[in-house]
């Protein structure tokens, strides 16, 4: 009975023991082998991509280039609402769906603070130096929130934080606008400064002198033309901060 026993009691441990190093080996190879990545963006009309009948705006454009690139696929999760504000994110971010893939994925983009700053100005006709102040606290209190919500578990992995644009397109007249966007990115690189792991991406150089025709499908939002330029430039700034292969 003893001698029985001792021999089922080794087999067990044996038995325990050839799992584990099964489980391990998989991990290991999944982790080497991963031949899928996946990506999240966030935020208002700009992340969803109105305007490109094509390709759903830059994260497409990203997604098209990550995968001739690196010949991997790169799943990709929109989650871009039209006419959203900071605050709209906030209470999106409530949605556990939302949070836990933007949580989980290997890239996060988020574009948002473009209709809190329109409508701070009245859509770019008026500026009224101290709601754009108030308002633009109000953004960055929303952005720290909306930053800390999506590395809760994990800050490892990098947000980039897209920065917003002058739709005017002509630098030269627009000084006004300039100044106040220039001032508002300033506020977003701030406070991706008071976070680890968080880019800022800038956008409103793209465009300068560009024939607005050529690049925007109305008075805000870019066409396939224009969202290839943020793409492009959203790829090349993932390629330097990340492990993006």
């Amino acid at each position: 009975m003893k001698a029985g026993g001792l021999v089922m009691k080794k087999s067990s441990v044996i038995i325990a023991i050839c799992l584990v190093v099964l489980l391990a080996g998989a991990l290991l190879v999944k982790s080497f082998s991963k031949d899928e990545m996946e990506a999240t963006a966030l935020g208002d009309s700009l992340a969803y991509g109105l305007g490109d009948t094509e390709d759903n705006g830059y994260i497409g454009d990203v997604q098209e280039r990550y995968e001739e690139e690196t010949d991997k696929r790169l799943v990709v999760n929109d989650y871009g609402v039209p006419n959203d504000t900071s605050t709209d994110l906030i209470k999106r971010l409530k949605n556990k769906q939302i949070a836990e893939t933007a949580k989980n994925s290997d890239f996060i983009f988020i574009n948002i603070g473009t209709n809190d700053f329109i409508k701070s100005t009245n859509r770019l006709t008026k500026f009224d130096k101290k709601e754009l102040q108030s308002n633009q606290k109000i953004y960055k209190d929303n952005l720290n929130q909306i930053i800390k919500k999506v590395q809760e578990k994990d800050s490892s992995k990098t947000i980039y934080i897209l920065g917003i644009y002058n739709p005017k397109v002509k630098y030269a007249d627009m000084s006004t606008v300039n100044e106040a966007i220039l001032n508002w990115n300033r506020s977003t690189i701030q406070v991706t400064k008071e976070h680890q792991n968080v880019a800022f991406i800038r956008t409103d150089d793209l465009f300068i002198n560009k024939n607005k025709k050529d690049y925007f499908s109305d008075n805000l939002h870019p066409n396939e033309k224009g969202y290839a330029l943020i793409g492009k430039r959203v790829f090349d700034t993932i390629k330097k901060n990340s492990n993006y292969k």
